[in-house]
């Protein structure tokens, strides 16, 4: 325990540092490295001109983009010229989970911010979360939430499929019962949220 802390304490000093420079972090290289990895196929996944859905830029502002860009040291080449429909379409729901992440993270600043985008936007694919995000399995996902949201990572007892649990949590908040059952235990759709990815 006493190394995480350690490897994670100047985390989060850099954290709070502005301007955020990748050289004032601490961030174990293989964290940087999931993040830059899924960083780059989520921006081009679902921000090329024919993505579906089309989210620009993570839904990031251009300076934050563009921040986020020399953070990772990439040359960006987002396209804004997709369906904006969609876009719209899915605007609330993208601000939605953004909101939900930020909640419960575990640094404040701009990396943190970064993931969220890049979480909520991932989460509007159809596959598995950590597919949706160009990561090897399950468990690179989870080091990514267990490092930056760990409140909401924790809370995930009974391991439910990530993308389900955003939405569940999401729904608990906004006192939506959406569930088939008053528990999960005896609902006919935990095949679906429970099981191997």
């Amino acid at each position: 325990m006493l190394i995480i802390w350690k490897k994670f304490m100047t985390m989060d000093t850099c954290l709070q540092n502005q301007p955020l420079k990748k050289k004032d972090c601490d961030i174990p290289y293989n964290l940087l490295g999931l993040l830059k990895k899924s960083v780059g196929y989520v921006l081009w996944k679902f921000g090329s001109a024919n993505s579906d859905p089309f989210i620009p830029g993570l839904g990031l502002s251009k300076e934050e983009l563009s921040k986020m860009a020399v953070f990772f040291e990439m040359s960006l080449i987002c396209s804004r010229d997709g369906n904006l429909g969609t876009y719209l379409e899915l605007y609330e729901e993208h601000k939605m989970l953004v909101q939900l992440f930020l909640r419960y993270r575990n640094y404040f600043g701009e990396l943190s911010l970064w993931i969220a985008h890049l979480l909520a936007t991932a989460s509007l694919g159809d596959n598995h979360l950590w597919q949706d995000l160009g990561l090897e399995s399950r468990k690179e996902l989870g080091t990514i939430l267990e490092a930056f949201f760990l409140p909401l990572y924790s809370s995930n007892r009974e391991d439910m499929r990530w993308k389900k649990f955003f939405y569940r949590k999401l729904c608990e908040e906004e006192g939506i019962f959406v569930c088939k059952a008053p528990n999960c235990k005896d609902c006919t759709d935990r095949p679906l949220c429970y099981g191997p990815e």
